[in-house]
């Protein structure tokens, strides 16, 4: 499998000028306390513009954990993008994010565990993210098929922390970088916020899936052409956890 460069981090503050500055497309929304309480919705769809097959649509945004991932439910975030429709918003591909486990046990056959998610951590699990098409995932297909990046340990991704994170998606192409952002003090006052890179996971039509199987690479499923539209939802997250996300821009460009 081929490795990347991380592209160049844009700080926060400075995405609006730099969309402007190079003709990139872009939307800012509000911010979204998406399943982190009592009476939040689990999803939130964002109308975008279809990019054309030769674009690429990017999600842009910071994680506030809070206290979301101090349960053990297993509660994590997914952002997918190029696909989403009214009828069914859990469309696209993107980034599952937080408390994953590569299996769980079987309540019928206890010397058989049910498998889960490739690469990530034991049961109970922990933090880890992995490139997902959430497309092909009705439900009923096994998870080889929609878990398009082997699962990756995030030891870093902690409470009461700030993430920027950021996903590229094209036609047969996802890539996602996770960052930790801090804000030092310098005699009391904040200054410029730094970024630690953390890690990157990506899938792409000309590498193997990273299910492990090398004739499955990265699909293009005619559903996820053509499609504007973003989606940021949470699973098995815990109504009594606070955390919330913003600073979200969308936006699309040509590919490189």
């Amino acid at each position: 499998m081929k490795t990347r460069i991380p592209p160049r981090l844009v700080p926060t503050g400075d995405l609006s000028s730099h969309f402007h500055s190079n003709g990139i497309a872009y939307t800012q929304v509000d911010r979204l306390n998406l399943g982190f309480g009592t009476g939040n919705d689990q999803y939130c769809l964002y109308p975008y513009p279809g990019p054309a097959d030769d674009e690429t649509m990017g999600v842009f945004c910071e994680l506030h954990s809070e206290n979301y991932f101090d349960v053990d439910s297993s509660p994590h975030i997914a952002i997918g993008m190029r696909g989403p429709v009214e009828e069914d918003p859990h469309r696209g591909r993107g980034l599952a994010i937080g408390i994953l486990a590569n299996r769980m046990s079987n309540p019928e056959e206890p010397d058989t565990p049910i498998e889960l998610f490739k690469g990530c951590p034991d049961p109970p699990g922990g933090p880890s993210f992995f490139i997902e098409d959430f497309t092909i995932n009705e439900g009923t297909r096994p998870i080889r098929e929609w878990q398009l990046g082997p699962g990756q340990d995030l030891p870093q991704l902690l409470g009461n922390s700030i993430y920027r994170i950021d996903i590229h998606v094209s036609s047969s192409d996802v890539w996602a970088g996770i960052w930790k952002v801090s804000h030092p003090s310098s005699d009391g006052d904040l200054t410029a916020p730094v970024y630690t890179f953390l890690g990157q996971t990506a899938c792409s039509a000309d590498m193997p899936a990273c299910s492990g199987d090398p004739d499955s690479p990265c699909p293009e499923d005619e559903l996820d052409r053509g499609k504007g539209n973003v989606f940021i939802g949470s699973g098995f997250s815990d109504p009594e956890t606070r955390a919330w996300i913003d600073n979200i821009y969308i936006a699309h460009w040509k590919n490189q």
